[in-house]
């Protein structure tokens, strides 16, 4: 059930940006599919990191450097080939047109800006000119990655704090560094229509309902009519721009949870339909990063009409897997080598750190 969310939630970015750059866009009544897109996402997340965090940590071993080597395999094995294809993409673009909306951030500093987390950022190091950068090229989602990224170190800091007294020292500056970002957010928009706004707490949520669903149970039908309910709840309440506000929040969160007694009550799937779903929520990271750079160079080039816009989803999806098949779909293999790298390196760190004490021994 997850992974249809998670699928689920990068195509209705997609959709959303093919119908507003081909298709004439929506009207004011009913809420943006990219805008619901983004926050379950943030709420997904949530829910995950959450349990990640706290099953993980059953193990011994577990602390916050093998959580940030995880996410960093996670969420770099997709946005580094993102980024390269944005590189070429908007190169070609900028060949055959001008285009000031994406030229000013299409320079190798603003790629590396992007590549460290640092676009949109907002807190009490904002008057350095060094973290004052927009997206890369034509890769507007990007925001939402660097508050996510900026998010899992921030919760993940203060978990370790409390689960490994020791490394206060260590994690406080990664905390303070870290939660700059998503404490801006949570009082002031991104933009002034208000997009961005609160997403930490749409986060939170998710994580509170991980917490919360072990101690409920409800009976699948019952389960299921929730759910239809949530979601009426959501589109009555929830106009057009109005998709990052607590109220909205709340409605995706307790969709998220019956979504979830639901799944555990009953097996809703065929296991074709399960491979499926999966296959589709292995790409849905890079769909979500490369979809707007597509379809912005296809309308910059003059492309307009629902045939344009349905042959731009197909084309992004194609893409996507194409590119997350040896990166995103790799995650874990990443990560196991990435750990095992930093063992080697820590356990030769130690090998020299011991040969140089025991030649300061003998020398005394």
């Amino acid at each position: 059930m997850l992974d249809v969310l998670r699928a689920g939630a990068a195509q209705m970015v997609c959709v959303g940006h093919a119908v507003r750059f081909f298709s004439g866009g929506f009207g004011q009544r009913w809420p943006l599919p990219h805008n619901t897109g983004v926050v379950l996402f943030f709420i997904l997340s949530g829910f995950l990191i959450t349990y990640t965090l706290i099953e993980r940590s059953k193990e011994p071993s577990y602390g916050f450097g093998t959580f940030l080597i995880e996410r960093t395999a996670r969420i770099y094995s997709g946005l580094i080939p993102a980024l390269f294809l944005v590189v070429i993409v908007d190169g070609i673009v900028l060949h055959f047109v001008n285009d000031r909306s994406i030229s000013f951030a299409y320079n190798l500093q603003t790629f590396l800006a992007n590549l460290a987390m640092f676009d949109s950022y907002r807190g009490s190091l904002s008057e350095f000119s060094i973290t004052q950068w927009p997206q890369f090229g034509s890769a507007t989602p990007l925001w939402t990655l660097a508050i996510e990224w900026h998010i899992y170190l921030f919760v993940a800091a203060i978990f370790f704090m409390g689960r490994k007294p020791s490394a206060i020292p260590l994690l406080i500056p990664v905390a303070i560094l870290f939660g700059q970002m998503p404490s801006h957010y949570i009082f002031y928009p991104l933009k002034a229509d208000g997009v961005g706004q609160g997403l930490l707490i749409a986060w939170l949520l998710g994580s509170y309902v991980y917490f919360i669903s072990p101690h409920i149970k409800v009976p699948a039908l019952a389960a299921a009519g929730a759910v239809v309910v949530s979601i009426a709840c959501y589109l009555l309440s929830t106009g057009a721009r109005a998709e990052y506000k607590f109220t909205s929040y709340l409605a995706l969160a307790i969709l998220l949870l019956f979504l979830v007694q639901a799944s555990q009550a009953t097996r809703i799937a065929a296991p074709r339909v399960t491979t499926a779903v999966r296959f589709c929520a292995g790409y849905s990271f890079t769909l979500y990063l490369i979809h707007h750079t597509l379809m912005y160079a296809v309308f910059v080039l003059g492309y307009r009409g629902h045939t344009v816009a349905i042959g731009m989803i197909i084309i992004s999806n194609v893409v996507a897997a194409a590119i997350a098949i040896p990166t995103e779909m790799k995650h874990k293999t990443i990560a196991r080598f990435l750990s095992k790298l930093a063992t080697a390196t820590a356990d030769e760190a130690r090998r020299r750190a011991a040969a140089v004490l025991n030649l300061l021994r003998r020398r005394a």
